[in-house]
């Protein structure tokens, strides 16, 4: 369960994790790290508005941005399915001070978060998906989860009538609703690898989002399982896409981006990673069949979790996660190594 970040505008209720406490007695919930801050237009994104040094969320991310030397460049993705690739030969995460968060000090998540915008008659709406692999790091256990967020203004809300899947609606204080669903657990072993599938389609009058996973090594190999469907149901609707726009933010403040992030286990919590090695992987569905995202920073910005000691370096152009210094930056304008 992540925090949001409280920047003067709204508090969240602090909430333990869900390895610690059963799904039936908590949400497990995973927080943007703001709601109710629009940004100014400008020519492009600025994605240092909520990280600037570490801890942050480490991995990569796509804000639509070529960054050459400074010289930026925005661009636009629109796709119906986002695929996150993960290769994890080593993992153990520890922070001491994790309970105080209500965390188990053990926990990490890897998450991958993408934008869904849809058009609709009545305006723009940009509703954040999340699909997440929570783990239990001491354990070799990870829960796949996932959360729907209305981005579009403040508070959040997500009305129980209008969302329908596997889950439910919940509470997350001061106003603020969300959509969560909890996947199957799995026992790993190294290496670990699955990919994260995001999928979606709209008619005119609802969107609905499928989440899923693929294991492709380890004890338990998987073809694609969808564990969850969602749809909202919303009338007037144009058109809905997943978005990378380095052009604009959403309503709320946040960005049309998508993330494979490393994090803490909840709350906002951080963690300290101990062990890691990690080869990660971001994709879309274009024309032309699964694409590599090619711009890739090694951080994400639409999250609150974050993690102490990762450095994040591009291998003969595959990106890896590794313990060691964190650098916040530009890690490849070309990332074009297909692994899934």
């Amino acid at each position: 369960m992540l925090k949001l970040k409280v920047l003067g505008l709204i508090t969240i209720l602090l909430l333990p994790s869900f390895f610690a406490i059963s799904a039936a007695q908590q949400s497990p919930m995973f927080f943007p790290p703001i709601h109710g801050k629009p940004q100014p237009r400008g020519e492009y994104v600025n994605p240092f508005l909520y990280y600037t040094s570490p801890p942050a969320p480490s991995g990569i991310a796509s804000f639509g941005l070529y960054n050459y030397s400074g010289k930026v460049t925005p661009y636009v993705i629109e796709t119906s399915k986002v695929l996150g690739y993960a290769n994890i030969t080593s993992l153990l995460a520890y922070y001491k001070q994790a309970r105080k968060y209500g965390v188990n000090p053990y926990s990490a998540t890897l998450q991958m978060n993408v934008v869904l915008q849809v058009n609709t008659t009545q305006g723009t709406f940009a509703y954040w998906l999340q699909d997440v692999g929570s783990f239990q790091t001491n354990k070799n256990q990870v829960t796949f989860i996932d959360n729907i967020w209305n981005l579009t203004g403040n508070p959040s809300t997500l009305s129980s009538s209008a969302v329908s899947g596997n889950g439910k609606v919940a509470s997350a204080g001061s106003g603020n609703t969300f959509y969560y669903d909890v996947g199957p657990t799995f026992t790993y072993s190294f290496p670990f690898s699955y990919v994260y599938v995001v999928n979606t389609s709209y008619t005119s009058n609802s969107v609905s989002i499928w989440f899923g996973y693929e294991i492709l090594q380890g004890s338990q190999v998987t073809s694609v399982q969808y564990y969850d469907k969602v749809t909202i149901s919303q009338p007037g609707i144009k058109s809905a896409e997943i978005t990378i726009n380095g052009n604009t933010y959403t309503p709320d403040g946040l960005y049309y981006d998508a993330e494979l992030v490393w994090g803490g286990g909840g709350n906002g919590a951080p963690t300290q990673f101990t062990h890691l090695n990690s080869s990660l992987g971001l994709y879309y569905l274009s024309s032309t069949g699964v694409t590599p995202i090619p711009s890739l920073y090694t951080f994400g910005s639409n999250t609150a979790e974050s993690a102490y000691n990762v450095h994040d370096n591009l291998v003969n152009g595959v990106p890896e996660s590794y313990v060691g210094t964190e650098e916040l930056t530009i890690l490849t304008n070309n990332f074009s190594v297909v692994l899934v």
